[in-house]
């Protein structure tokens, strides 16, 4: 068991549980059971740490912390109280990617495209939102309005 972190300006989703059920693909990946739903997309994943933090009670936090080309936390997995630390230093090794001691060459991030958006759309941007039942089927519904997801 781990706690699966996903933090932005926006949002912080916190999920407890097992990464069971992955299904991986060109473009994106996927862990969905009872307690942790998540859509990935492991192209973005340029750079992933295995960290070990002391904490102030003597105990130790790990995790495996993951991060795009412009050094944005993406993702980050928690080891909890449940989870078997005995394997901590196996898969730490087993992830370790060589040379270590380089810096990070980081790249700039490219600017998100413009809001495009239609006003006199809105009450339809509605009703399309409100007949939908699973995410993925809102960039198709903003596409057919002629909009983008920040329009939207």
């Amino acid at each position: 068991e781990v706690m699966a972190l996903t933090r932005n300006d926006s949002c912080v989703i916190e999920k407890t549980g097992v990464y069971e059920d992955y299904r991986g693909g060109p473009h994106a990946a996927l862990v969905v059971n009872d307690d942790i739903d998540l859509r990935m997309f492991p192209r973005h994943w340029t750079f992933a740490f295995a960290v070990e933090k002391s904490l102030s009670d003597g105990g130790l936090r790990r995790s495996v912390q993951v991060f795009d080309a412009a050094g944005d936390a993406v993702h980050k997995i928690f080891l909890t109280i449940a989870s078997v630390t005995e394997e901590w230093p196996n898969l730490a090794q087993d992830l370790r990617l060589e040379p270590q001691g380089s810096p990070l060459a980081l790249i700039a991030r490219e600017p998100t495209e413009a809001a495009k958006g239609d006003v006199a759309k809105a009450d339809q941007l509605r009703a399309e939102w409100d007949k939908i039942t699973d995410t993925h089927q809102f960039l198709q519904m903003v596409r057919k309005l002629k909009m983008n997801r920040l329009g939207a």
